[in-house]
C-alpha cells in the first residue's frame, strides 16, 4: 500500500508544483486577484505584484489567467534576462505574430497593429513578466515606452510584472522613476497568519479526499513558527512529515513527524526553535546548577548525594532531580529531545529509513522508524551473537536499540553515559564512568562491549512483569 491509499488521499495535497485547483483564497492572495481583475477590467497600464520566495504568485497568477485566457490575447514573459530586442521578440513570438524580419521598428509596428485589431475585437492584450526582478534596465524602459501604445480612450496594452521585493526597491531608482510613476495597482502578497495555515492545511488535505488522515492540533502552530507562514515551505515539511507518519503506520500527524521532517529536509529558510526542539538543556542546566550548589554548601570534595549499587562495583556520580522533572522524563513518559548531549556519543543515521528494535537482535521487533540525517544519543551499545555492533538510544521517551550497520559515530568517543536510576522515592540522573576494555594478548582487538546494568527500585516493576531491557 501507496501512502496516499494509507491516508485516503486521492492525490498528493502537498505537491510543490503550482495548481490553481489548491488555490486557497487567503486574505492577501485574495484581495490581490480582485485588484489584478480590476486592473485589467479597467485596462489600466502598469500592474505590480510583489511577494517573496514561495508565497503563491505563480499559482495566483494561474487562477488569474484562468479566468481570462478567453477575453485576452496573453503573452507570458518566463526568462526576463534579455535585451530590450529579445524581449519584443519573445513577446511577438508568445502572442503568434508573424515577424518578416527582427528589426526593432518593424516588431514594434507589428505590435502596434495587433492591439488594435484586438481591440477592436473588444480583447485585452496582456505582457506578464515573472521573476521581473531579473529584467535589465534598459528592457523595464523598453515596456515604459511599449505602453505609451494607446488609443484616444484606452491603453492598448496591460502589463503585469511579478517579482520578489527586489524588484520595488529596483523600481524607486533614479533610472526607472517615470515606470514607477505609471505603476497604479500594486499587489503584495503576505505569508499565512497561524489561522490560515491552520486553514490551508485542512483546505488541502479535504480537497485531496481526506479519509483516513488526521492532524495533532499542536502542529499547525509548529509548522507556522517553522515556516513564518510560506506556503512553499509548508508543503514541504507537511509532505515529509506525511512520509514519516506513514512509515511509523500512524494515520494522524504528530509534532514528532514535524521534527523528522526538519532533521531531513536540513532547510535554511525553515526557522528551527530551538527551545522547541531541544528542551532537555535547559533542564540538563538546571541539574548543573542545583548539583553546583548542593557541592558548594557541603564545602567537601566529596560526590554529593552518591549512590552505593550492592550489585556493582562501577564508581558513579549523581545529581538529584526534582519529582516534577521526573514526572516529565519517566513518570508522564513525555518524548525527550534527541538533539546532540554534550560529552555523550553521538550516531548519525546513514540511511534513508532505519529500524529501530525493542532488543539488540535482528530477530527482535520493530520499535518504529528513524530518518537519514537524524542524530542519536547513545545510552549503552553490546554485540550480539553474530558479533553485530548494537547500539542503545533513546527513542519516542524509551530505551531501544539500532545496529551500528545502519549508523555511524559522530564528534568524539565519550568517557562517560547517562544512566537514569529510580531510588527511595526520587530520580537521580548518573554519570557511569566506563572503564578502558581490556583486549587479550592472542586475540586481536575487537569492539568493546560497554553493556552496563541499569538499577530498578522494586517499585519500578510490578509484580510478575518482565525487565523492559
Amino acid at each position: 500500500m501507496d501512502f496516499l491509499n494509507f491516508f485516503g488521499l486521492k492525490e498528493d495535497p502537498f505537491k510543490l508544483t503550482p495548481d490553481p485547483a489548491y488555490y486557497y483564497p487567503s486574505a492577501s492572495h485574495n484581495e490581490g486577484l480582485l485588484l489584478m481583475d480590476y486592473a485589467i477590467d479597467q485596462k489600466e497600464g502598469f500592474l505590480l505584484v510583489i511577494g517573496d520566495p514561495g508565497t503563491g504568485k505563480t499559482t495566483l497568477l494561474k487562477v488569474f489567467l484562468e479566468k481570462w485566457k478567453d477575453q485576452a490575447e496573453i503573452a507570458i514573459v518566463l526568462t526576463p534576462r534579455l535585451s530590450p530586442e529579445e524581449f519584443l521578440v519573445s513577446v511577438a513570438e508568445d502572442l503568434q505574430i508573424s515577424l518578416a524580419n527582427k528589426n526593432k521598428n518593424e516588431i514594434i509596428r507589428e505590435l502596434r497593429d495587433f492591439m488594435t485589431a484586438k481591440s477592436t475585437e473588444g480583447k485585452r492584450v496582456i505582457i506578464i513578466v515573472d521573476e521581473a526582478q531579473n529584467l535589465p534596465d534598459e528592457t523595464l524602459e523598453e515596456l515604459r515606452l511599449l505602453s505609451n501604445l494607446e488609443t484616444d480612450k484606452d491603453k492598448l496594452l496591460q502589463i503585469i510584472l511579478l517579482g520578489q521585493p527586489e524588484l520595488e526597491t529596483k523600481l524607486i531608482g533614479d533610472s526607472l522613476r517615470q515606470l514607477n510613476q505609471r505603476i497604479s495597482t500594486r499587489v503584495h502578497l503576505k505569508h499565512f497568519s497561524p489561522e490560515e495555515t491552520l486553514d490551508y492545511i485542512n483546505y488541502r488535505v479535504i480537497k485531496a479526499g481526506k479519509k483516513n488522515l488526521q492532524i495533532h492540533k499542536k502542529v499547525s502552530r509548529l509548522i507556522f513558527k517553522l515556516t513564518n507562514g510560506i506556503p512553499r515551505l509548508i508543503n514541504m515539511l507537511i509532505s515529509r512529515a506525511l512520509m514519516a507518519a506513514f512509515l511509523e503506520e500512524s494515520n494522524i500527524i504528530h509534532p514528532r513527524h514535524i521534527e523528522h521532517a526538519v532533521s531531513s529536509l536540513k532547510h535554511s529558510d525553515i526557522k528551527v526553535q530551538r527551545n522547541i526542539m531541544v528542551p532537555v538543556f535547559a533542564g540538563l542546566a538546571a541539574i548543573l546548577v542545583a548539583a553546583s550548589l548542593i557541592y558548594f554548601i557541603s564545602g567537601t570534595n566529596e560526590t554529593p548525594l552518591a549512590l552505593k549499587s550492592s550489585e556493582t562495583a562501577v564508581s558513579k556520580r549523581t545529581f538529584p532531580i526534582s519529582q516534577t522533572q521526573a514526572d516529565k522524563n519517566i513518570a508522564a513518559n513525555t518524548r525527550p529531545s534527541e538533539a546532540p548531549v554534550p560529552g555523550f556519543k553521538l550516531l548519525n543515521v546513514n540511511v534513508d529509513v532505519a529500524i529501530v528494535r525493542y532488543r539488540p537482535s535482528m530477530d527482535s521487533g520493530k520499535a518504529g522508524w528513524t530518518l537519514k540525517g537524524n542524530q542519536l544519543v547513545v545510552l549503552n551499545e553490546t554485540v550480539d551473537e553474530n558479533r553485530g555492533k548494537w547500539f542503545q538510544i533513546l527513542f519516542q521517551g524509551e530505551k531501544r536499540w539500532i545496529s551500528g550497520a545502519v549508523v555511524s559515530i559522530a564528534g568524539l568517543e565519550d568517557e562517560v553515559k547517562p544512566v537514569i536510576i529510580e531510588s527511595a522515592g526520587k530520580i537521580d540522573l548518573a554519570v557511569e564512568e566506563i572503564p578502558e576494555p581490556q583486549v587479550a594478548p592472542e586475540e586481536k582487538s575487537l569492539p568493546a562491549d560497554n553493556t552496563r546494568e541499569v538499577e530498578y527500585s522494586s517499585s519500578h516493576l510490578s509484580p510478575g512483569e518482565a525487565d523492559p531491557l
